[in-house]
């Protein structure tokens, strides 16, 4: 890039312009030829600052995986993901509801849960991602359990989210979220008007992009509560992400809402989807030229570094379905097989299957992923693919979309950037 150059460090996430100078300067440093004292004390302590330089590689890696096991181990949070039905009114030929039966919690599970959090004793700070099925087909079941959940000692801060197709979505249930400490709502759009309709299909047909978009506005008459659309994605839509990226964006300019592309994958790694998934490089192609044709430097093309786990490696992370039924991966929820068991009998919980999820396959142990520049980044990819592969003869790709055109993801962030606001 004529006398400049880009810096991107994998560890903290930063991307810094260096003049041609400090870049020969740094590449002297690395090969032994001079020493750190060299540089500019501004310089300098910009590099260190922004974990550039550093004393010792395997301290930092030391440090990472220390912060890593302290957030698995972290008992003072309690991450549950909950199922009231697994009913749905959709029929998404890519998602898994279908395939199971319509089944809703009763009130015998509802105490059981509350129960189950009232059990760990040392948890102050609750997280709840409400989950189906459709979780608004049964949504007093959330009102009910919400307040039993802030009623109880002890918890110094409860916060929740819902993740729904947003067909449901009326005025009385989007006031009532704040008060059931729902600060995030997730709502799926596969594409504009029949395109979204011929996937996301409703009852009799119906038209679901009119009725989503009915609750989005609603939605976006609070900007305290953030709103995230998920185009789910695959070959046979992928032109929709750009459009229904724009109209988000012209329709609620200014507001909270966020949209991203959720790429549809085989989740159990057998190669049988019935929908041409999109592989990791094809999604990094995929990601590069849908925000060019935007224009928006999202913070996508720099993928962000997680210093949180899944809560399937959390030691205090669940589902619970609809029959109190517990799990470690959203992908599992009424697959009984991949059960840990149920929260009214926890004498009896699978440690063979909790053992896989939460130190099976452990990225740290895995000799390709410590040599990897984009380990800080993906921390080793997908728990669930990784134990699936290990354990259960699948064989899924758990690399970063970024790996195989970095450069071109940051070369494209930055002339993105560049363009609105003078990086």
């Amino acid at each position: 890039m004529g006398d400049e150059v880009l810096l991107y460090n994998t560890l903290s996430n930063v991307l810094l312009k260096l003049g041609k100078n400090d870049a020969e300067s740094l590449m002297k440093i690395k090969s032994g030829k001079i020493s750190v004292d060299s540089l500019e004390e501004q310089t300098k302590k910009a590099l260190v600052d922004n974990k550039i330089l550093i004393s010792n590689d395997d301290i930092e890696l030391a440090k990472f995986k220390l912060l890593k096991q302290y957030n698995r181990m972290d008992d003072s949070v309690l991450a549950l993901t909950i199922a009231p039905t697994l009913a749905c009114n959709l029929h998404c030929a890519y998602c898994f509801e279908q395939q199971h039966p319509s089944v809703f919690m009763n009130d015998d599970v509802e105490n059981d849960i509350i129960s189950f959090i009232k059990g760990h004793v040392n948890a102050k700070y609750v997280h709840i991602t409400w989950f189906g099925g459709e979780p608004l087909l049964y949504f007093k079941r959330i009102v009910s359990l919400t307040k039993k959940i802030k009623s109880i000692q002890g918890i110094e801060k409860y916060e929740a989210e819902i993740i729904t197709n947003g067909v449901n979505m009326n005025e009385k249930i989007a006031s009532s979220l704040r008060e059931l400490n729902i600060n995030t709502v997730h709502v799926t759009i596969d594409g504009l008007d029949s395109a979204n309709n011929e996937r996301r299909i409703g009852l009799n047909h119906e038209d679901t992009f009119a009725k989503i978009v009915r609750g989005l506005d609603l939605l976006a008459k609070d900007d305290n509560i953030s709103k995230t659309v998920r185009v789910n994605t695959d070959k046979t839509n992928s032109e929709q992400f750009v459009k229904v990226y724009d109209f988000v964006r012209k329709r609620y300019c200014g507001l909270n809402f966020n949209v991203y592309a959720g790429f549809i994958k085989d989740s159990y790694g057998c190669g049988n989807s019935c929908v041409g998934c999109l592989n990791n490089t094809e999604q990094g192609k995929f990601l590069i030229k849908s925000y060019k044709k935007l224009g928006v430097p999202t913070e996508t093309l720099l993928p962000p570094r997680y210093n949180y786990e899944c809560i399937a490696r959390l030691k205090n992370g669940y589902l619970i379905g609809p029959k109190g039924d517990l799990y470690k991966c959203w992908t599992d929820l009424g697959n009984l097989s991949m059960c840990l068991g149920y929260i009214n009998d926890l004498d009896n919980i699978s440690i063979d299957l909790l053992s896989e999820y939460m130190v099976g396959n452990d990225p740290f142990c895995d000799s390709e992923c410590m040599k990897c520049v984009l380990f800080p980044i993906c921390g080793g990819g997908c728990p669930h693919s990784r134990i699936m592969n290990q354990f259960h003869g699948a064989k899924n790709d758990n690399c970063c979309f970024a790996k195989e055109n970095i450069e071109e993801f940051i070369e494209t962030y930055y002339h993105l950037q560049q363009s609105i606001n003078n990086f």
